[in-house]
């Protein structure tokens, strides 16, 4: 008989541990923005091939006890090969306003895969929201502030300084400096061509 009761027990703790839901964790699309942004979350994995749907809860301050519904059941873009996006239908700002509350400190968000029909949940995926004032959120650990683009260099920054053209700097000299010479050597040539002739002239001169 104890043998029969140890089996029992093994028998309900098996059937409780297949009952629980599979856990994972969420990523949230934007990481931290405003109470007026389109949330968007993804599943750290596929749902279970026994579920044919998922629906997103939230709880929080001001929210039902139970948790609000902020997807509603459906099988659109369920996968049971990987991680899935899971859009919310309102904004949280929406969210609160339906619910006459103010955003303030933690909201746990779960996706869970389920059944349909029977309601059965074979998966969780968990995550939370953080809002630092009725008006921002954090993704739980997410970066408080989010970190700004660097601004691309311009293009004038980034140019490398104009060097100039070594020859052409060389070259202007001696283009400057050629032709004077060649003047003055033309010059020298006829002025010694002349005096040649005169002294020819001067000795025919002479000569009669």
């Amino acid at each position: 008989m104890a043998y029969d009761g140890g089996a029992a027990v093994l028998s309900l703790m098996a059937a409780a541990l297949l009952a629980a839901p599979t856990p994972g964790g969420l990523a949230f699309d934007p990481p931290a923005s405003i109470d007026t942004a389109a949330i968007k979350v993804r599943t750290s994995a596929a749902c279970p091939k026994e579920a044919d749907s998922y629906y997103a809860q939230a709880r929080g301050h001001g929210f039902p006890a139970a948790g609000l519904t902020v997807t509603a059941p459906t099988a659109a873009g369920i996968s049971y090969t990987s991680g899935f996006d899971v859009y919310f239908a309102q904004t949280m700002k929406d969210f609160a306003v339906d619910n006459h509350t103010t955003l303030t400190g933690l909201y746990d968000v779960s996706v869970y895969c389920v059944d349909s029909f029977t309601g059965t949940k074979f998966a969780e995926f968990k995550g939370a929201l953080i809002f630092t004032s009725p008006t921002r959120f954090r993704a739980s650990g997410a970066p408080s502030v989010p970190a700004a683009p660097s601004a691309p260099a311009s293009a004038e920054a980034t140019a490398a300084p104009a060097r100039p053209s070594t020859d052409l700097a060389a070259a202007a000299p001696s283009a400057k400096s050629g032709i004077p010479v060649a003047w003055i050597a033309g010059a020298l040539a006829a002025v010694l061509a002349a005096f040649e002739a005169g002294r020819r002239f001067g000795r025919r001169t002479a000569t009669r």
